[in-house]
């Protein structure tokens, strides 16, 4: 993988974060920096602690949804690969005869206090993608007869969904932290690719909640196992282990299943092996994506943005001024990044990566997850 300035167009703060909480940082600098930060991390404990508190203690109570819920989230800041599992999970309902949403904050999107529903796989359907954020619009573009909600309080978005749809199982994107709210299950994403045992408590690292926190889990699905060698991918189940030992664990891979031209035909994988390739990305974890193209066998060079960015057209002038000094012959862009990327003609073809998440172990997790769903929902339909 070539060398490049990966962050351009990145924020100040932003960088310097990712950079000084790295575990893989060493310099002297860093951990200076990490250091002044650790009081930080023990103010946000502090919060952390006395919010789970007062729930265990009955002083908040629990809400109950208006249908089973099933959360899908993570420990650590940045991407895990939610909204691909999200995805499948809503697939993998239909398939049992059930009848899913998603349910999303709607981060970085521009809702106001009443909720947004989206529905259909065709944009004309849907309003623009600044209204409920990338990840909701890309959601309901890729599944068919699954209603995608956004809307910060998601109880209230949750019962609405209720009374204006069909709905009768909520999968809930991002919903670990969210105390509030009563779940079926709760399924923790952890990335094989990051050293989740070094990382620190925000902001002195990139966990929101201390590792010891997966016991909160039913359940913790590994992503991007096929990325890692086999004694980083033992070494995560063992530490899992030793944490919540009881807890099932599931393996995963998000596989690369297509590539088509923006707004174009489908292209054979084929088309980009041994291929100087410009992977443009705006998402939680960029390196995923990158080694996922190395894996086909291009030949990549990485130019990153901050999570959820918007692209304008300065930045695509940027890429393709980019692409030709690289010699790329091709520009590389996720699924999340094509529902934001202007109308505006490049000379460097742009293709679209698209994957799905793949279970490499653990089926049996996931099936008697649905059979769990499916017993739920009925319940729900008696009362």
């Amino acid at each position: 993988m070539k060398s490049h300035d990966g962050f351009t167009q990145s924020t100040r703060f932003r960088r310097w974060w990712e950079k000084t909480t790295s575990s893989q940082n060493t310099s002297l600098s860093a951990r200076a920096s990490r250091l002044l930060l650790q009081p930080m991390s023990g103010l946000y404990w502090l919060g952390l602690k006395g919010n789970l508190l007062l729930y265990s203690s009955g002083c908040k109570r629990h809400t109950r949804p208006a249908v089973p819920v099933i959360s899908i989230g993570n420990l650590t800041i940045g991407g895990t690969g939610k909204t691909t599992a999200a995805a499948f999970l809503a697939r993998r309902l239909q398939q049992a005869g059930l009848r899913p949403a998603i349910v999303l904050r709607g981060y970085r999107g521009q809702i106001g206090r009443e909720p947004v529903i989206l529905s259909g796989n065709t944009a004309t359907l849907l309003p623009d993608v600044t209204i409920a954020g990338d990840e909701a619009y890309l959601l309901a573009q890729m599944l068919d007869e699954v209603p995608i909600a956004v809307g910060k309080r998601r109880e209230a978005v949750i019962a609405q969904l209720f009374q204006e749809t069909n709905a009768d199982i909520v999968i809930l994107d991002d919903g670990f932290q969210y105390f509030r709210m009563n779940r079926l299950v709760d399924i923790v994403l952890i990335d094989a690719t990051v050293d989740i045992g070094r990382q620190r408590l925000f902001p002195a690292g990139s966990l929101r909640e201390p590792i010891k926190h997966l016991q909160r889990a039913d359940q913790i699905w590994l992503t991007h196992t096929d990325l890692v060698d086999v004694s980083q991918l033992v070494q995560l189940k063992e530490l899992v282990h030793q944490i919540a030992d009881k807890l099932p664990v599931v393996e995963t891979k998000h596989r690369i299943t297509g590539l088509h031209i923006l707004r174009g035909q489908p292209v054979a994988l084929e088309e980009i092996c041994q291929r100087q390739v410009l992977a443009v990305s705006a998402i939680g974890n960029p390196q995923s994506f990158e080694q996922s193209l190395c894996q086909l066998g291009a030949i990549v060079t990485p130019l990153r943005y901050d999570d959820h960015h918007y692209y304008t057209a300065q930045d695509l002038r940027e890429i393709e001024a980019t692409a030709h000094a690289q010699q790329a012959d091709f520009i590389t862009i996720t699924a999340k990044d094509a529902v934001k990327w202007p109308e505006q003609d490049l000379d460097v073809p742009v293709m679209v990566v698209e994957c799905q998440l793949q279970i490499i172990n653990g089926q049996q997790t996931v099936d008697e997850l649905v059979s769990c769903a499916r017993q739920a929902t009925g319940e729900y339909r008696v009362r």
